[in-house]
Order: structure tokens, then sequence, then C-alpha cells
């Protein structure tokens, strides 16, 4: 069951910054000191990562945390 406080979207933009990023959800885990459950958790919008989780994640992917928070144009 998707999570109703999600941001639309953002499991998706997740999974694909890991993807870019060549990390495994152990892998990410790691470099952002998140556990994988909780990446896995993410990445299927059964939860909804703080702020304080996403500046984790985006640093550990190489992204701007922005750009996992904005929808694209169109």
């Amino acid at each position: 069951m998707p999570n109703r406080d999600s941001v639309p979207g953002l499991a998706a933009r997740l999974r694909a910054a890991r993807l870019a990023a060549g990390l495994t959800q152990v892998q990410a885990g790691e470099k952002a000191d998140v556990h994988h459950i909780l990446i896995a958790g993410y990445e299927t919008d059964r939860k909804t990562p703080t702020l304080r989780i996403l500046l984790k994640l985006a640093g550990a992917y190489g992204v701007d945390v922005c750009d996992l928070i904005r929808e694209p144009d169109g």
C-alpha cells in the first residue's frame, strides 16, 4: 500500500538516482549511514524519508536533494 504522506514520484526518483550512482541498496545504506531496509521502503513508497535522510541519500548519490523531490516538468 503506497504511503499517503509521500511526495509523488519520490520512490522512483530515489531508485533511479541510486542506480545511476551504481550502488546497491546495501552500498547506498553504508554510504549514507541509513539501513538498507529503510532504503527499500523509500524506493517502494512504503516509507517516507525525513529531510535529514533525503540529504544523506542525495549526498551518497551525488545529486542535489531538489532533484529528488522536484517533480519533472511536463
